[in-house]
C-alpha cells in the first residue's frame, strides 16, 4: 500500500519520520522511530524529535516548519552561539512500519534556533525563499554586482591567499597573519575561511585582519585562507581590471544641480 493510501486509511498505520540534517563536513540522521532505521544507506538514530505541520498560505510563514529536539543534543549545541556559516539542509521523510514506501515530506534549510526547555529549530522551504522581493537596478554610486559573481567577472581564486594565523586577540576577532602583510589586494570586505567556517573581514591593515565575529575553536598556529574584498567603486574596479563590468554611477553629482541644496550622491 502506498504512503498516501496508508495515511488516509487510518487502519494499522504506524508512522515514523526520518530527519536528515546536512552541512559542510557534518551529517545528523535522526528518526522519531523507537529503533534505528536504515534508508538509502544512511542509519537514522532514534531521538526525541517532533515537528509542526508545514504551513501553506499567502502569509510570510508559508512553507515554514519548526522542529523540536532536546537542547543537549549535538545538533542543538551546534546552534547555540549562532548558525554555522555553511547552510544546514533539512530533509524530512515519512513512512510506516508496515510500508515499503518512503516519501519526502519537507526540504529546506535551517533559518534560526531558539532555546527554552528544548531546542526549537525554524526551517524554511524553497517556497518560503520565493517570497523574497527581487531588487531592481538602482541609480547609485556603488556597483550593484557582487564581487566575483557572473556579472562582475573577477576570479575569486586569483584573489584568494593562504596564510598561517600566528596570534588571536582576546575577542577572537583580531588575527595576526604575517603572510597577509604585503598582499596586492585589500582583504577588507572579503572573507576568511577557517576549516569549514567563513567570516567577513571588516578591516585589514598589514598582517592584521579583523573579523565580523569570532570563529569557535579557532586557535594559533593554524592555516587559513582569505579572499579579497571590493569597495564597489570605480577605482577598485579598475584595480581588478574589471571596469567593463562596473555597474555603478560614480559620476552622480554630490549636490542637486537643480537647486544646489539637496544632496543626491
Amino acid at each position: 500500500m502506498s504512503f498516501d493510501a496508508k495515511e488516509k486509511s487510518g487502519f494499522g498505520a504506524q508512522p515514523y519520520e526520518l530527519y536528515l540534517f546536512q552541512t559542510t563536513g557534518l551529517t545528523f540522521a535522526l528518526t522519531s522511530a523507537e529503533s534505528p532505521i536504515t534508508y538509502l544507506t544512511q542509519i537514522y538514530a532514534p531521538t526525541t524529535i517532533t515537528r509542526t505541520e508545514a504551513e501553506h498560505s499567502n502569509e510570510v510563514v508559508s512553507g515554514q516548519i519548526k522542529i523540536f529536539i532536546p537542547k543537549d543534543h549535538a545538533l542543538a549545541q551546534l546552534l547555540v552561539p549562532y548558525l554555522p556559516s555553511a547552510p544546514i539542509a533539512v530533509t524530512v521523510y515519512g513512512s510506516h512500519y508496515s510500508d515499503t514506501e518512503t516519501v519526502v515530506l519537507f526540504t529546506g534549510t535551517i533559518a534560526s534556533a531558539r532555546f527554552t526547555d528544548q531546542c526549537e529549530i525554524t526551517c524554511n522551504s524553497a517556497q518560503y525563499l520565493l517570497q523574497r522581493k527581487i531588487p531592481q537596478q538602482l541609480y547609485q554610486a556603488p556597483c550593484s554586482h557582487i564581487f566575483g559573481d557572473a556579472g562582475c567577472g573577477a576570479s575569486l581564486a586569483a584573489h584568494t591567499y593562504h596564510g598561517l594565523i600566528t596570534a588571536i586577540d582576546s575577542t577572537g576577532m583580531v588575527l595576526t597573519i604575517p603572510a597577509f602583510a604585503s598582499l596586492p589586494d585589500s582583504l577588507k570586505g572579503g572573507y576568511l575561511k577557517y576549516g569549514s567556517d567563513f567570516r567577513m573581514i571588516v578591516d585589514h591593515s598589514g598582517s592584521t585582519v579583523k573579523l565580523i565575529s569570532a570563529v569557535p575553536g579557532m586557535h594559533a598556529p593554524e592555516p587559513a585562507d582569505a579572499t579579497a574584498g571590493c569597495a564597489l567603486d570605480f577605482s577598485t574596479c579598475a584595480h581588478y581590471v574589471r571596469t567593463i563590468s562596473f555597474l555603478g554611477f560614480d559620476l552622480i553629482p554630490t549636490v542637486n544641480p537643480f537647486n544646489g541644496s539637496a544632496s543626491v550622491g
